[in-house]
């Protein structure tokens, strides 16, 4: 297929811009469509339920209230708020002036701690509930990498669910993680094509999504059903017979324009999947969260398919969870449609606090935009890919966001080019923008191009959350592979990933995200991947230290308040979130045992497995731990 041009002034998606979405807007979120996606929904909200008001005492209290961890000896709750904070003595004081009689004191055990909900701050909500539905083919047994991910695995992944051949079958399958397939090597990126998923079905289409979410690797009746769907195109690109296609091509359908091959010829079938799907899939998705102490989390991409479909659930469900998010806005034609900006005085289901942008890829894909080429050079792209073409659109969209609409910017930034890029362009617009300072944020911000870029940060106040997953579960693989031997700034390049230590040296306010589904959801997982930097996927063969750039491990209770109070600020969250003083809602979780007084040795593998006994939304229960 030919290399796709990017002569074009908006973003291409990645991983962050979901394909699915992207290519079948029009017909998954059309009218029709979407009363059938949204015909098992309840037919009216439940009544909320007034909780109940409570004193907790004992055990460990950490209300982290202004980002700090001290512990308090009670808190109490009512109506759904905070009334007090502090000894047993006061907050009963002030429990009796309006409650006096009608709470209870509930005695926590010794290790039994309870904080603020932990915050998601960049997480995909429709998305992965439409990704629920395809099989699951990547590389993660709940937070842990999967034991076994191997070829062999992958494929009898796929055997294992072959729908039963008809005119219609289609197998469907989300996730497939080159990077992480064992043993590990630069081949496996190229290893995985037409002939790989052959060995499944000769007879039966597959179609499966990379986790990078760059490319779609089809079989052989997926190529010829694609081809007959699209033959007149791709002669124009180049292949003049199915055959052709197959053989140069290999199955690997890259990009915007190849996704949209593979998109449209089977959308009815992954329309259908939608419909079929959804609402439970989204229920499980909550409930999920809820189960990893997640109480409030902020969607990255609302565009106005997705608040087609969310806005009907959200008004036919309680959420058990506080959801917010950031508008998408992918190209300067859009920005009719944006509204000015409008600070979020309260919180109201589904506040939008950002307008979204994406400058670039995935470097674990390969198409994170670096200045220098991976080292394991793919095929096509080899520096990765910048999403606007000329680069000058990309700052001019930037400046008419902010400047024209008002509205703060979170912008995906993974490789170390697009980093500069993007510092470049918050610093032309801020140059310009008169008003309240806003909380402008780069998304996974994994790479910088010298360290001198965090204090060009720290001057223009602009914040980042990081994907720590990059140096928990792809460390290795960078080191070893894809930045083998590469240098940024005189530091080796792989060790210029996520620096979150050096971020907080500056004074910045940092907070760690999932992006699911590239990640699990988990904040105490991603807590203990920041506190100990431990690069899951090294072989116990390999004799250099696990931790990847000590120097940038956090302390626990900088981890907490990571994963806390300011998420919730970077969020513009924290007059209701991310602590608990007085006013604020009772949205807390209780743990079997306190994260910050884990023996520091213990912390590895271990912190994301401290069981969340109880998650309280408003002063409600909405996950309770099954001890069966």
């Amino acid at each position: 297929m030919k290399e796709h041009s990017h002569n074009h002034d908006h973003m291409c998606f990645c991983a962050c811009t979901n394909p699915v979405v992207t290519l079948l807007k029009k017909d998954l979120f059309c009218p029709e469509n979407l009363a059938l996606m949204t015909a098992g929904l309840p037919e009216k909200k439940a009544e909320a339920v007034q909780p109940a008001p409570i004193i907790f005492t004992g055990g460990i209290i950490r209300p982290m209230i202004d980002g700090k961890a001290e512990m308090v000896e009670a808190i109490g709750f009512a109506e759904g708020q905070v009334v007090a904070t502090g000894s047993l003595s006061l907050v009963t004081t002030e429990m009796d002036v309006n409650f006096k009689d009608e709470y209870t004191i509930r005695y926590l055990k010794p290790k039994q701690t309870l904080v603020p909900g932990l915050f998601e701050p960049h997480i995909h909500v429709v998305f992965s509930g439409l990704m629920a539905s395809f099989v699951d083919v990547g590389p993660f047994d709940g937070q842990n990498i999967r034991q076994g991910y191997d070829k062999n695995w992958v494929k009898e992944k796929l055997r294992a669910n072959l729908p039963p051949e008809s005119e219609d079958a289609v197998l469907f399958a989300n996730g497939l993680d080159p990077a992480l397939l064992t043993p590990y090597s630069k081949d496996n990126f190229k290893d995985i094509d037409y002939m790989f998923l052959n060995d499944v079905s000769t007879t039966i289409p597959i179609m499966v999504i990379s986790a990078s979410g760059h490319t779609v690797y089809i079989n052989s009746p997926a190529i010829s059903k694609v081809y007959q769907k699209n033959e007149a195109a791709l002669i124009e690109d180049g292949y003049a017979t199915e055959n052709e296609f197959e053989k140069k091509g290999r199955g690997l359908l890259q990009e915007e324009k190849g996704l949209l091959y593979a998109f449209s010829t089977f959308q009815t079938q992954i329309t259908a999947l939608a419909n079929n799907n959804m609402n439970k899939n989204l229920d499980a998705f909550f409930a999920e969260a809820n189960s990893r102490g997640v109480t409030s989390m902020y969607d990255a991409i609302l565009n106005p398919e997705y608040l087609c479909y969310l806005n009907q659930y959200l008004s036919l469900n309680n959420l058990t969870v506080r959801l917010g998010g950031a508008r998408y806005c992918e190209k300067s034609t859009e920005l009719t449609d944006l509204p000015p900006y409008e600070a979020t005085e309260k919180y109201s289901d589904l506040y939008f606090g950002h307008v979204k942008v994406v400058s670039d890829g995935s470097n674990q894909g390969l198409t994170g935009y670096q200045s220098q080429d991976y080292a394991c050079l793919p095929e096509t792209y080899k520096s990765g890919i910048f999403d606007f073409h000329p680069e000058d659109t990309y700052p001019a969209l930037i400046k008419s966001i902010m400047i024209d609409k008002g509205w703060p910017i979170m912008i995906h930034a993974n490789g170390d080019k697009a980093v500069s890029l993007t510092i470049d362009a918050y610093r032309d617009a801020l140059k310009l923008y008169v008003g309240t300072p806003l909380r402008n944020r780069i998304e996974h911000c994994s790479l910088f191009s010298n360290r001198k870029q965090l204090d060009d940060m720290a001057e223009l106040g602009i914040s980042p959350s990081f994907l720590i997953g990059h140096v928990g579960y792809w460390g290795f693989i960078f080191k070893d592979i894809i930045f083998k031997d590469q240098k940024l700034d005189g530091f080796d390049k792989v060790n210029m990933l996520d620096l979150c230590k050096s971020a907080l040296d500056k004074k910045l306010r940092i907070s760690l995200h999932s992006d699911h589904t590239v990640t699990p959801i988990g904040p105490l997982r991603m807590m203990e991947q920041s506190i100990t930097r431990v690069m899951e996927s090294q072989p116990p063969q390999y004799d250099f230290s696990p931790v990847l750039n000590k120097d940038e491990c956090l302390t626990p209770e900088e981890a907490l308040r990571a994963a806390t109070y300011d998420a919730a600020w970077q969020c513009y969250a924290e007059k209701w979130a991310g602590s608990l003083p007085k006013g604020h809602f009772a949205d807390f979780i209780i743990l079997a045992e306190d994260p910050l007084s884990m023996s520091h040795d213990k912390i590895s593998m271990n912190m994301r497995n401290i069981t969340v006994e109880e998650t309280w939304l408003g002063g409600n229960i909405v996950y309770q731990h099954s001890k069966k």
